[in-house]
């Protein structure tokens, strides 16, 4: 390989690398704002497990929109039915997340959380009610931005959800 061939191989990684990563660069947003959001988190964890789904909303803004993994993308009002359904199944649950890469944007503070939530619930069909247990690894990238309420997520894209359920 020639000096120049080399040179361009290396010049076309680092381009790529920083087309792959650009949050890497991304200023970091302010750690007021870190800590708000952190504990909008801790906030919505204790609404979900006391099933105060009315509680849980208020966390989202208005025009909340989500994009899931496989790309379909659900309103606020959509995601409070989804909500509403699956803490229509959970009795019992624990659960633990961790917030990270928090960069300040144009648009407001863009964040990693990932969630891992395990418990026990009752699935009805028909006349049978299914009972069992499950666990859930949820890993998304949210927008929060500044309300008059405080921090509210704006918009969400789920990189993954693995749901595992087990008969018991």
């Amino acid at each position: 390989m020639t000096v120049y061939a080399a040179r361009y191989f290396a010049s076309a990684a680092v381009f790529l690398a920083l087309l792959a990563a650009p949050k890497a660069f991304a200023a970091a947003a302010p750690p007021a704002a870190q800590a708000a959001i952190q504990s909008g988190y801790s906030q919505i964890n204790v609404a979900f497990s006391q099933h105060d789904l009315n509680r849980f909303m208020t966390f989202f803004t208005p025009d909340y929109k989500v994009v899931d993994e496989k790309g379909a993308t659900y309103n606020k009002e959509q995601t409070r039915k989804q909500y509403a359904d699956q803490l229509k199944q959970m009795k019992t649950m624990q659960s633990s997340f961790t917030v990270r890469n928090f960069a300040a944007t144009p648009a407001g503070v863009e964040c990693e959380m990932k969630l891992h939530t395990q418990g026990g619930g009752e699935k009805r069909v028909l006349f049978m009610k299914f009972k069992g247990t499950y666990a859930d690894d949820l890993w998304v990238h949210d927008l929060w931005v500044q309300t008059p309420q405080g921090w509210r997520i704006k918009s969400r894209k789920t990189v993954s959800d693995k749901l595992v359920t087990r008969p018991g």
